[in-house]
Parts: structure tokens; C-alpha cells; sequence
């Protein structure tokens, strides 16, 4: 089922960007599109190469019908992000940030990782594509308008079962391109790609403890950052219909990125912490001191204290004292004080309605007629929410 807001696209940029020595032409014409809707800014993007660096500046706003799911409204940005034209693959791979952008895509929108933030308190840092709270496109507004998932045909006119275009770029510069790829050399064979993450438990809450990552045997699977090396030694990440969506861990070097000025006064201290680098919101990653007095004050096996920290040799997964307080069953005071940290800053409010307005989204089935707002999961299964306004679901 295709959302009328859904425009066609007439050409196929990133198609053949990989070869180019500045990738400007994968992004979007944003101007010959219609844009969010009359009460908004037109979008506006703008890509280039600046030394050995691509730069791509725009407002945030999507080149196509803009339909509010949550309460947040939606605003004009000032974007400008900086990615490496060489991305080089790092020795081990890094976290993405729990909370806040960790790319854009190539309409000059952002995206974050496959989980949600504190609220609504029912569903804290769940899979928001598995608790029905994105648009047809997969995206929805917070502090920014943002995507947790990719749908190709929001982006590109590129055919199911042709190697995919280039629909965004991570902040370590590695592009990010749909869900079909190239086998060999001479694309004589393609695949659709998969995810390597495996669900655990029902992801309603803390999505990074639903999903394990689990290495499979065969070239359509992907590693742990949704990513691969194709036939030509390049690689990229590749979206998914399931978790992560989009790209699990950093495979390169991420950059820090400049923020919006409303972006910058997110918690952080003045200015706020950079996009990309070091997580945009959230706790430092404990160390291995901190984890062994924590594991003696707290009476609890290292081992165990370690693994619910999500700091275990190897782990991709970003830090979320949290849910490691839930997974542990003790409170986050009680586990910040035993790991010597101090208190995080208030966190960001995210799908919460204005001050003095009632709480009005709530999960609800296809069955209820009466459901107004409609998203599509990445396979185009149709799930319906119930919004403050009048759109009728379908």
C-alpha cells in the first residue's frame, strides 16, 4: 500500500556515484519536488566537494507531503555536514549514538539509530519501527525530523532487484545504498541483503538488549554494521527490512558534525556535544576499573555487570545506563553512583505532547476502524496509530 504523499521520482541519483570522484550527483534535486506542504519551508540541500571532504548543507525539511505522527512539530533546520570522500575502515568498529543523528540521507534529512528515546515511558528506547510510531517513509519529527529506517522508494525511482542506488551517507563517510547489491564484478548475480541481527525477546523497550548480532554464512548477509565489501573492494552499508534498519555500528572513523543552533542547546553544556563522534546524548562508555568497583558495590558477577553495560570485548552496542539499571534491577541512581559517574543532564523530550495538552498516541490494531494516522513498516505492512488530528488512517 503506497501513502499519496509518496512522489514519484523521475531519475536515479547514486546510481553510478560510487565511481565519481565527488559523490554530489546522489543527492536529490530537492527544488523539482513539492516539499512538506504549503505551511512549510520549501526544502533546500545543497552537496559539494570541498577538498577531500563532501559537504552537504540543507534545512530538514522532506522533499515530500509531510505527515505529523507524533505530537512534535516540524522544523526548519540549518544543516551543514562534513564526511571524509576516502572513508577508511577503522580496526574495530564503534557505536552509533544512542540518541541523536548518526548520517543523513540523500535528501538532506538525518537519521538516527533503530532505537527510540525515554518516552513514551511504556516504550523507552524501543524499536520505534516495531511500536508503529514512523510515517510511510519511516521517519517522524522529535527535535528534528528524522528517519530510523529507510524505504528506497522514498528516496529513488531505482527497481526492486537492481543493484541499489546510494540513499544516504554514514558520518564515517561510507554511503549507505539500498537493499540490493552486486555478487561479482560483472553484476551478473544480485541479491537482497539481510540483516545479520537476530531478535531475542519483543523489542517494546530497550532494543539493543532484543537483538543479538549473529554471523551468518552466505554473501546476502551482512556484518554487524549492516555493512559489506562488494566485488569492487569498496564497501558500503545497506538497508534492511529488519534491525537495524540502517547501519548498526560505525565500520569507519565518525566525524563531528556543526548542529543547528536550536540542535545545540540539547544537554551537553554549552553548545551541546557534536552529532557523529562521540554519542550525541548519553553516558561515557565505563571503563574496566569503574565496571570492577561497581561489581563489588553493587554485589553483582562483573562478568554480568559488564555484559548489561554493554561493554563486553567487542560490543558495538552504544551505552544506556537505563536500561542496564532495568536489566540489572537496580535503580539508575544506585548504578551511576556505584560506577563513580556523575548524574546525565535531563534528557531530551521526544514524542511527548506540548505542556498542558493530553498524552493522544497510543499502539493500536489494524482491526480498529476507527484509527486515524497510517505508517508502513519497511516491508509495506500497513500499521495504524492514532493521532491529534483528522487524517484518516489509509
Amino acid at each position: 500500500m503506497k501513502r499519496k504523499f509518496l512522489v514519484c521520482l523521475a531519475v536515479l541519483p547514486g546510481l553510478f556515484a560510487q565511481n565519481e570522484p565527488c559523490p554530489k550527483g546522489a543527492f536529490l534535486d530537492v527544488s523539482k519536488y513539492p516539499g512538506a506542504g504549503p505551511q512549510y519551508p520549501k526544502p533546500r540541500l545543497e552537496a559539494k566537494c570541498e577538498d577531500d571532504s563532501l559537504v552537504v548543507r540543507g534545512n530538514g525539511i522532506p522533499h515530500y507531503e509531510f505527515i505529523q505522527v507524533t505530537p512534535n512539530p516540524l522544523k526548519e533546520q540549518d544543516y551543514e555536514f562534513r564526511v571524509p570522500l576516502k572513508p577508511k575502515l577503522a580496526p574495530q568498529p564503534a557505536p552509533i549514538p544512542l540518541l541523536g543523528s548518526a548520517g543523513f540521507a540523500i535528501n538532506g534529512l538525518v537519521f538516527y539509530g533503530p532505537n527510540e528515546g525515554p518516552v513514551p515511558v511504556a516504550e523507552q528506547f524501543g524499536d520505534p519501527i516495531f511500536n508503529s510510531i514512523m510515517d510511510a517513509c519511516m521517519g517522524h519529527t522529535a527535535l528534528e525530523y528524522h528517519y530510523h529506517a529507510m524505504v528506497q522508494s522514498c528516496l529513488s525511482a531505482a527497481k526492486e532487484g537492481e543493484p541499489s542506488p546510494i540513499l544516504g551517507f554514514a558520518f564515517d563517510g561510507f554511503p549507505i545504498r539500498g537493499p540490493w547489491g552486486c555478487l561479482d564484478k560483472d553484476c551478473k548475480k544480485v541479491v537482497k541483503f539481510k540483516s545479520s541481527w537476530e531478535r531475542v525477546r519483543e523489542p517494546h523497550t530497550d532494543s539493543w538488549d532484543a537483538y543479538e548480532y549473529v554471523k551468518k554464512e552466505g554473501p546476502e548477509h551482512l556484518d554487524q554494521c549492516n555493512g559489506r565489501t562488494g566485488p569492487d573492494g569498496s564497501y558500503s552499508y545497506h538497508i534492511t527490512e529488519t534491525w537495524p534498519y540502517v547501519i548498526g555500528c560505525y565500520s569507519g572513523e565518525p566525524v563531528r558534525q556543526r548542529r543547528s543552533p536550536e540542535l545545540s542547546q540539547r544537554p551537553g553544556g554549552p553548545g551541546g556535544p557534536p552529532a557523529g563522534g562521540p554519542p550525541a546524548f548519553g553516558p561515557p562508555r565505563p571503563t574496566a576499573e569503574q565496571v570492577t568497583a561497581a561489581s563489588e558495590k553493587l554485589k553483582i558477577d562483573p562478568n554480568v555487570l559488564a555484559k548489561a553495560l554493554r561493554v563486553t570485548p567487542g560490543s558495538v552496542k552504544p551505552v544506556n545506563l537505563a536500561a542496564s539499571a532495568r536489566a540489572l534491577r537496580v535503580s539508575e541512581k544506585e548504578l551511576i553512583d556505584a560506577l563513580g559517574m556523575r548524574s546525565p543532564p535531563p534528557r531530551p523530550r521526544q514524542n511527548q505532547a506540548a505542556p498542558g495538552q493530553p498524552e493522544c498516541f497510543f499502539r493500536c490494531g489494524q482491526s480498529d476502524k476507527k484509527a486515524i494516522g497510517c505508517t508502513l513498516t519497511p516491508d509495506h505492512k500497513v500499521v495504524c496509530s492514532r493521532p491529534c488530528d483528522g487524517n484518516k488512517c489509509g
